[in-house]
């Protein structure tokens, strides 16, 4: 048995954050999860990809906190992936993945070590996701044309559902079978990437009764920068990797769509020769 085990310790949580730019204590998940969760945490793990070093002290009373600084800024997926293993390695069953943008409630932490308690055998549990205008995010039936608005507490079938990557709880040793996050698709979908692995090794999960709220900043008007940011947008979609026809033509759906509205916005059609690049490379 593992040296924690979440029938006797739900303290088992190495809660993990991705930060670019910010420091974390001005982070919406360190205001509301961290701080609200500060004598509970067993263990935080920062992963800092900004330019410059956004390093801060943070004291955990009863746990230990861990400070990484890459500039190169490797991605998402190379950090959950080394948080899995920092994870296995240091006798923690289970990861909190967590978005510097997500605002959790108060009670997230307690509804996440209920479920562990009530859910011995389920792999992986999740909150309620919505956006600005209390629009419904995640998790989502998969469907190319159109996605749920709603979706009940309890239960689920992996195979149906599209799941953000923050607020993910995961059992490390599923996490670790799966294969872990595909490391070159570092950012957008990579968590359709992480699912499409992970279903492999597990049937369902829990959706938790909270709601989170993920705040997004596409907002940018620089052209430069969001064409840039499309590239690597491309880039991940382009080494996305599955052996579903159904899940292709999906993906293919999402870049088409975003390829259009882009353009628009822009009013240029850079965006389709980018597009078209990304094919051929593949």
């Amino acid at each position: 048995m593992d040296k924690f085990t979440r029938n006797n310790n739900p303290a088992s949580i190495a809660v993990v954050v991705v930060i670019y730019g910010s420091k974390l204590t001005s982070c919406n998940v360190y205001n509301t999860l961290i701080k609200n969760n500060i004598d509970n945490i067993s263990c935080l793990l920062v992963f800092d990809n900004s330019q410059t070093k956004q390093y801060e002290k943070i004291d955990l009373p009863n746990g230990k906190y861990e400070y990484f600084w890459n500039p190169s800024n490797p991605g998402l997926s190379v950090h959950y992936n080394e948080a899995a293993r920092y994870a296995r390695q240091h006798g923690y069953e289970w990861i909190l993945l967590s978005d510097q943008d997500t605002t959790f409630p108060p009670e997230a932490m307690a509804e996440y070590e209920k479920a562990l308690t009530e859910n011995l055998d389920c792999s992986l549990f999740v909150p309620i996701h919505k956006i600005s205008g209390d629009r419904f995010l995640s998790p989502v039936r998969s469907c190319i044309w159109k996605q749920t608005t709603c979706i009940k507490p309890g239960m689920h079938k992996i195979k149906e559902y599209d799941i953000i990557n923050s607020g993910m709880l995961i059992k490390v040793a599923d996490f670790i079978k799966a294969g872990g996050y595909k490391e070159d698709v570092n950012l957008d979908f990579s968590d359709f990437q992480f699912i499409e692995r992970l279903k492999r090794v597990t049937k369902n999960f829990i959706v938790l009764n909270i709601e989170c709220i993920q705040d997004f900043s596409n907002n940018a008007e620089d052209k430069a920068k969001l064409i840039s940011r499309f590239k690597k947008y491309c880039q991940n979609a382009a080494n996305f990797e599955t052996r579903s026809i159904y899940t292709k033509a999906r993906i293919s759906y999402l870049v088409l769509k975003h390829t259009i509205a882009l353009s628009v916005r822009c009013k240029t059609t850079e965006t389709f020769k980018i597009l078209v690049k990304s094919i051929i490379k593949k």
